[in-house]
Parts: C-alpha cells; structure tokens; sequence
C-alpha cells in the first residue's frame, strides 16, 4: 500500500523463489538439473558442489529456526546515491527431505536507528544441503577442491561476537561482479555476504552487505498444524477497507479505499503459497507472494484447528529479543461484526497489528494495523468480503 524503500528494491534478489512446486516437490538425491523449484543461486551451488544435492540439513535448521542479519545496502547511478540498512530475518516454516522454506521478514532502520515496522519480503527455498544462508558443514570441510580460476575457496577464522570462529570463504569475480559469502565451517550457518556490482567508475554501482546477528529456535505454540480443507489451491480471498494516513495533524486526512486479494497457487499441509494484490483507490499498487505456515504463529490467511484448540487469551507466543516484536493472542477477545475471533496481536514500539481468525473455520476475517513512520501515523483496517474457489 505505501511504497518500500529503495532498501527493499536493493535486497531483492536475496528473496529469489521459485513458485512452481514448492511444496511437491520429495524425495532425497533430486538432481540440480531437476529442481525447477529451486532459484537459480541455489541451482548453482549444486552445480559448483555436487554433494551437496544428497546432504543433510544441519543439525540446527528445524521448522522454527529464526535467523537475523544486519543488511546494508547502497547503489549510485548518476548523481543519485540511495542508501539502506535493515534488519532481516528468516523462519523456517517447512523442512522435508527434499526442500527447504523459510518466510523473509525486514525491518528497515531508520536514520535515528528505529525499527520500522516488519514487512513481509516473500520467502526463500533451497535443498536441505544448500540454501541462501545455511551449507551442509561436511561439504564446507572438503569445499577448496572446487576453487576455480574465477573463485577462490579458503579456510579462514572470523571474528564473530568477539570470538574467533572457523569458516569457510568463497570469493566469486567475473569483470565488475563480486560475490563473497563466508559460512560456519562447523554449524554451516552463513556469516558474511557482500554482493557488488560496477568498478569505481562504472555509471551504474551497487553493493548489498550481509552479517550473521543471532539465530535461535522459536517456541512451539501447538503441535500438530494442518491446513485446513478449505484452503486449497486456486481460492481466492478478497479484503476490502480503508487506510487513513495521519502527518501530524489532530486529525487524520480522508480515508482512501483498499482492497487485497489473496489467491492460494499452492497448497499442502505444511501451509499455502498466496499472491496478493493490493489496490488503493482501485489503482493496483503491490503485487507479492508470501507464506501461510501451519506449524508456527505468523500472519497467515489461515490458522489451524491444533492452534484453535491451544491457543488462549493474553497467552504470549514469542518476543524477539532482537526486534523486540511480541506475538500474543488478544485480551480480551474482539467481536467483529457479531463474532468473537482469535485475534493474533504482533506489536512493537513502531507498530500493532492484529489478525482475526474465525474460530471455527480457521479463516483470517479480519485484519488492523497502527504503524508510525516518522512523524506519520497510518492506519489500515480491512474485513473479509468473499471467497471464491
């Protein structure tokens, strides 16, 4: 509804998906050649190393996982210079022998260092073996027998939180593109990337930096997640309501109409892949796919019934230790429109939304935000006015 940041245009092709197949696709020892699934980083990585398309995940990489990185970027074309710095982090919402998806979320830092509100970036998918931030580690121990003329492969030791770690450093360069991505020799976690592009007196230049912050295993909150039956490939859900924006004013400027749909392209029962429209005052202005997982809290178009059954009023499900981002159910319970819902409360100093579930079906009906953007205050209120199958 507004428009991201140039940060999140820059970060991009970090969020690389492949959308058919992704919850299909079984069976360990797929070839690269044979994951149409996959994006095309990860194809590559298959390619540079075999061993990795038959690998296990490391130990760490379980449904729930949470990754965060501190991600700086900056681009030059002109005399434009635009720069970014975010904090981005990654749950892992489905894992099986053969794929691997984890949700993308950022949170750009403003230039006084606040957090601005979580923005859901889609989602990244790799092998068990290989993914955008985690290599299996017994291919890292044997990785310099794949150095080539354009890339170097050295074991090194890096300074992580104050401790010397062992990694392993891949530096990638053909002309004026640089890549350097430096994992955990021992857990396989990714440490450090920077991705570059332009010499010093190319037109166009660019640079996005990547460093490891924390990862941790959120809390289970029910066991047992399923998607429900009525969230099948295909449904379309449509929301409609109103965003108000206030400046600083004592009173909010007109409201301006919204309407999101929500079309399900994949489903399975470790969640749905949906792409959303969003059109303000009819004029379409976002287009994105993002992730409903049936296995952890997150801002889904569903919840499931095992979640419907644990989940209690004032319960508290998460806080983030790095975002300060608290997940709990509301208290007391809201009506809406006649229904009393199981409201998902997320919220932090910059913003609160809340996410109502009908109670017997599982369906999201209701959705309210309260973001501040600097002096800005908005406001976004949406129900749910059709489903169509």
């Amino acid at each position: 509804m507004r428009r991201y940041p140039m940060l999140l245009r820059l970060v991009a092709f970090l969020f690389l998906v492949a959308i058919a197949g992704l919850w299909s696709v079984s069976g360990a020892g797929a070839s690269a050649v044979a994951r149409a699934d996959l994006p095309a980083d990860i194809v590559a990585w298959l390619a540079l190393m075999p061993e990795l398309a038959t690998a296990p995940a490391p130990p760490w990489l379980k449904v729930g996982a949470r990754l965060t990185y501190h991600v700086m970027s900056a681009a030059r074309e002109g005399d434009a210079s635009p720069a970014g710095e975010s904090l981005v982090q990654y749950d892992v919402v489905s894992l099986d022998a053969a794929t691997v998806l984890a949700a993308a979320g950022v949170h750009v830092i403003a230039s006084g260092g606040t957090l601005g509100a979580v923005r859901d970036t889609g989602f990244i998918v790799g092998a068990p073996g290989v993914g955008d931030v985690w290599m299996d580690p017994a291919a890292l121990r044997k990785a310099e027998r794949h150095a080539s003329q354009n890339l170097t492969i050295a074991h090194v030791t890096m300074d992580v939180g104050g401790v010397a770690t062992k990694a392993v450093r891949f530096e990638y360069v053909q002309g004026a593109a640089r890549s350097v991505s430096v994992f955990d020799e021992t857990a396989g976690v990714l440490l450090y990337r920077i991705q570059a592009s332009g010499g010093p007196d190319a037109a166009k230049q660019s640079s996005v930096v990547s460093e490891f912050v924390s990862i941790r295993q959120l809390t289970p909150a029910w066991t047992g997640g399923s998607t429900p039956s009525w969230a099948a490939a295909n449904a379309v859900l449509k929301y409609e309501g109103a965003m108000r924006v206030n400046v600083g004013y004592p009173t909010p400027g007109p409201p301006l109409a919204v309407a999101m749909l929500g079309r399900i392209t994949h489903s399975a029962p470790a969640g749905v892949c949906v792409k959303w429209e969003t059109y303000l005052s009819g004029r379409k202005t976002e287009e994105r796919y993002s992730l409903s997982p049936s296995a952890i809290p997150s801002s889904g178009i569903f919840m499931p019934q095992a979640a419907l059954a644990a989940l209690t009023a004032g319960q508290v499900l998460d806080t983030d230790p790095i975002t300060g981002v608290t997940v709990s159910v509301a208290q007391p319970p809201l009506n809406i429109d006649g229904k009393q819902l199981l409201v998902l409360v997320h919220e932090s100093q910059s913003f609160r939304r809340l996410y109502g579930y009908d109670r017997q079906s599982g369906t999201l009906t209701y959705f309210k935000e309260t973001s501040r953007d600097g002096l800005a205050v908005v406001e976004i209120e949406l129900r749910l006015t059709g489903v169509s199958r």
